[in-house]
C-alpha cells in the first residue's frame, strides 16, 4: 500500500486557480492560502502540496476567500 498523501505541484495549482506564477508566489508569501500546506520532504527543489486540502478549497469547504473564483 502506499500511504503518501496526494499532492499537487505548483504547476497543477497554477492551473486549477488559474493564477500566474508570479501571483501565486506573491499570495503564498503573504500567507493569503492558507490551504496550501507543503508536503516534506520536497522533490528536489520542487515544493508539493496536501491535495485534500486544496480539494476541499476548490469544492468550497474552506470559507470565502477575496482572491480567487472557484470553478463550478
Amino acid at each position: 500500500m502506499n500511504d503518501a498523501p496526494r499532492c499537487y505541484t505548483v504547476p497543477q495549482l497554477l492551473e486549477m486557480l488559474q493564477m500566474t506564477k508570479r501571483t501565486f508566489r506573491r499570495l503564498r508569501t503573504a500567507g493569503e492560502m492558507p490551504f496550501l500546506e507543503e508536503l516534506q520532504p520536497r522533490l528536489g527543489r520542487a515544493p508539493r502540496y496536501r491535495a485534500d486540502l486544496v480539494d476541499r478549497y476548490m469544492a468550497g469547504q474552506w470559507g470565502q476567500s477575496r482572491f480567487f473564483k472557484r470553478r463550478a
